[in-house]
């Protein structure tokens, strides 16, 4: 189980450096996400009878970081 963990964290760390602005961009829009979030409070979602508070800096770090990251590879990408 240990060097199985050890290989996840060397893969990942080989790919943040293979990809430096990507990784970067992608933290910090996760964390920008997280803290408008956290201004904001709570989301509720309604489905098929049933209904769920989700917090908003969950929702928002996710597209943060998905916003981040496309950024982040748009910076990555060699110039042609």
């Amino acid at each position: 189980m240990k060097d199985r963990l050890s290989s996840g964290a060397q893969k990942v760390a080989t790919a943040a450096k293979a990809r430096p602005a990507e990784t970067r961009w992608s933290l910090i829009g996760a964390v920008t996400g997280a803290v408008f979030g956290l201004l904001v409070g709570g989301v509720g979602i309604a489905a098929m009878g049933g209904a769920a508070g989700v917090p908003a800096a969950v929702i928002l770090a996710l597209v943060g970081g998905v916003v981040g990251n496309r950024y982040g590879i748009s910076k990555d990408r060699a110039v042609r």
